[in-house]
């Protein structure tokens, strides 16, 4: 195998083009300009937080039956009227009808074994009268006429039991209302307590929403919010009630009854809570402006400076988290414009391009 080198003339033209780029004062890549999407801070009366609030009956059951069987009529639909003690399924109640057979028989029996402890009480009872029984004897007659008419009762108990077995082959309806949802088919095998039909009241609206602590600490039952629907409908919210339960360490289930006149919403719908900001806390921007979370209660963002055109990284001290959104309680004036998406690729003094700019005069306004 012979290897070619290159020729004379070619190494120098290769190594005087080498000399030549080392001469050559070094150029740096022009910096990047992003565009990022700004926001206005400011303070003053505003809109205040919002969250999702999610539309609910009041009346709501998940309808199984207490055994298991086999479903041998299932007369109810998704989106069916029922009415209150109305039938809507069946189970076969051959084995429920069998077992109460047996209950009643088995009562039948106890019955007739107590009178029969009965009379033999009575006669050893006139036995130890007359001195021809002895106390042990008349003991032992009162202990079984005892055992006796505690079998009875078990016996009563069972029979009830299984009358009440037979009587719940049928499932009713608990209150007037919609069927919302349908979990089996005829003919199907259920086990004990495995969910049919799902049954919704109707005229009796309510919604709940999870809210951070310090905000629905300050709610009492019969205040008022304001809620829109996705079609910008407004509607009044009344606080019926609040969890005394903390969910993950920070949030509280709040309860509110709907206006008559929200009939149209369906359940599961899902409405945007609007609240009062606390007043303490006037500036706030979107979580996203963070770059940087420091120690403590302080984080970074950037501030733009529109005569330059660029941002400035700032550290600023943040206060209550309120949905998406976090306050600020130093760092920031009112006026001033916060890089609200796209923080996340800048530098300090790096050029940008404004998207867009918005403006949110209170704390907590949704973007």
């Amino acid at each position: 195998m012979k290897i070619r080198l290159p020729s004379p003339q070619a190494a120098a033209l290769a190594i005087a083009a080498i000399l030549l780029s080392a001469c050559q004062p070094h150029v740096d890549a022009p910096p990047v300009t992003r565009a990022v999407k700004l926001e206005t801070i400011g303070q003053g009366a505003g809109n205040g937080a919002r969250f999702i609030a999610t539309v609910r009956q009041r009346q709501r059951a998940e309808l199984s039956f207490d055994s298991g069987g086999r479903i041998v009529e299932l007369s109810a639909d998704v989106g069916d009227q029922v009415r209150k003690g109305q039938v809507l399924a069946r189970l076969d109640a051959e084995p429920a009808r069998l077992r109460l057979q047996q209950a009643e028989a088995n009562l039948a029996a106890a019955a007739a074994q107590l009178g029969e402890r009965e009379n033999l009480l009575r006669q050893q009872q006139a036995l130890f009268d007359d001195g021809a029984a002895s106390q042990a004897t008349l003991t032992s007659a009162r202990s079984a006429r005892d055992a006796a008419q505690a079998q009875l009762q078990a016996a009563r108990a069972e029979s009830a039991q299984a009358a009440r077995a037979l009587r719940r082959t049928a499932l009713r309806a608990p209150f007037a209302g919609r069927v919302v949802a349908r979990q089996a088919q005829p003919e199907a095998e259920v086990g004990p307590g495995q969910t049919l039909l799902q049954v919704e009241g109707e005229g009796h609206a309510q919604a709940t929403a999870a809210l951070p602590s310090q905000l629905a600490g300050g709610l009492r039952p019969g205040d008022q919010l304001t809620a829109s629907d996705s079609d910008g409908n407004q509607l009044t919210l009344r606080v019926r009630g609040l969890s005394p339960r903390l969910e993950h360490g920070a949030l509280i289930t709040v309860l509110f009854d709907l206006p008559s006149a929200s009939s149209a919403l369906r359940s599961d719908q899902s409405l945007q809570l609007s609240l009062p900001s606390t007043g303490d806390e006037g500036l706030s921007v979107p979580l996203s402006a963070m770059v940087q979370h420091q120690p403590g209660d302080t984080a970074q963002l950037f501030i733009y400076q529109a005569d330059g055109g660029l941002v400035r990284r700032r550290t600023v001290r943040l206060g209550a988290i309120q949905g998406e959104r976090v306050a600020l309680r130093a760092g920031v004036r009112p006026g001033e414009q916060v890089v609200a998406s796209g923080a996340a690729f800048l530098n300090d003094g790096q050029k940008v391009v404004p998207l867009a700019a918005t403006s949110h005069l209170a704390d907590g306004g949704a973007p």
